[in-house]
This record gives C-alpha cells, structure tokens and sequence, in this order.
C-alpha cells in the first residue's frame, strides 16, 4: 500500500480518495483497478470510497474532470477580452495544448482506447468529463465574442468543436503515439498561432 501524501492530510475525504484513484488509475488502468486497491492507495476503507463515489466508472470520471480542471480549469470566458480576439483565441488554445498533451491526459486517453471495448460505459463517462466539458468553455467564449462582434459565428457549438479540432490537429496523435517533440514549446506555440490563423480565416470579422 502506498503512504498517503503528507498533504491529504489538509483535505477531505473525498478529495483523498480522488488523489488516490488517480494515481491508481494512470499507473494501472481501468479493469486491473479494483476499489479494494484504491481504498489501500488512499488509506480508507471500502466503504468510506463507495460513500462518495458510487461507482468505479463515477471515480474515473471524477479523475478525468479533475485532471482537466487542473489543466484547462484556469480558462474562463469571462477572463478573456471577446474584442482582442486573435490575443485571447491564442491563450485558449494553447491552454488546450497543455491538457491534452500532458502526461495525465495522454494517460486516461490511452486508457480509454485500451478498455472502452470491454467497458463500453467508459467512452461516454470520459466525454462528459473531458472533452465535452472543454468543449462548453470554448463555446462559451466563443459566444461572447459573437455577441459582441469580434466573430461571425452562427453556431457557436460547432465552431468550437472546430477550433478544437484546428488545436489538437495532429500533434495530439503523435503524443498518444510515443513522440516527444511535442514538448517543445517553440513547436506548441506555433501549432497553437496556426490553428488560430485559420479560425480567423473562417469566421473572424475584417
């Protein structure tokens, strides 16, 4: 059994448990992780889990929300200035970056990819919790932008469903897939001013 971080004491259960599912999870998977092994990771009992979580498939969506608030959390679209679009599509997108080429989120989407045919509940608890979830903030600026005349958006869902798609491009593909030159910030900063560059192209006003 692992020690708990000296600084799950400062936090509540749930939290704790959380903590510890994750570490659980990103090193072991999905089906090899049983909630008896999460309880020992987190220094709790069986019952103590399930009174917060109510499921496995609950907990690993709980992981993948907090893996991407801590990563893309920071953004909101009231922070943003709707009228220095160019500027605030660029902090947007390379905060997308971030999270979906970190460690955690390159972990849970292996993952997912690996197990969703054995747990086909799986995919739709990760949409939900990840992608979806980010999508709805971008769409979220995008609206405001809208409204207030910076982009000629007629449906802000799916222009953020493409603005996503724009940032992940291929680079996101090739980190799933062991290469690691996507670390280099010079190479994310240009995929990033890229992406936006087209957006613009697409629906950004003269």
């Amino acid at each position: 059994m692992s020690m708990p971080d000296m600084r799950d004491e400062t936090l509540g259960k749930a939290a704790i448990v959380l903590r510890a599912a994750r570490r659980a999870f990103l090193a072991g998977g999905f089906g090899a992780v049983s909630m008896d092994a999460i309880a020992r990771e987190a220094g709790v009992s069986k019952a103590t889990v399930y009174a917060h979580f109510g499921s496995k498939e609950e907990l690993f969506g709980a992981v993948v929300a907090d893996v991407a608030e801590q990563r893309f959390g920071a953004f909101s679209a009231f922070e943003l200035d709707p009228q220095d679009i160019e500027a605030s599509l660029n902090t947007i997108a390379r905060r997308f970056l971030d999270l979906v080429l970190s460690p955690e989120a390159v972990a849970v989407n292996r993952i997912i990819i690996g197990e969703v045919t054995r747990f086909p509940a799986l995919g739709e608890v990760f949409w939900q919790a990840g992608p979806e979830r980010n999508r709805a903030q971008i769409e979220e600026f995008l609206q405001r932008a809208a409204e207030a005349g910076s982009l000629a958006v007629a449906d802000p869902r799916l222009a953020a469903e493409q603005f996503a798609s724009l940032v992940r491009g291929e680079i996101h593909l090739q980190r799933l897939f062991g290469f690691e030159s996507q670390d280099d910030p010079v190479v994310r900063a240009q995929v990033a001013g890229s992406a936006v560059a087209t957006f613009l192209r697409a629906f950004g006003r003269a």
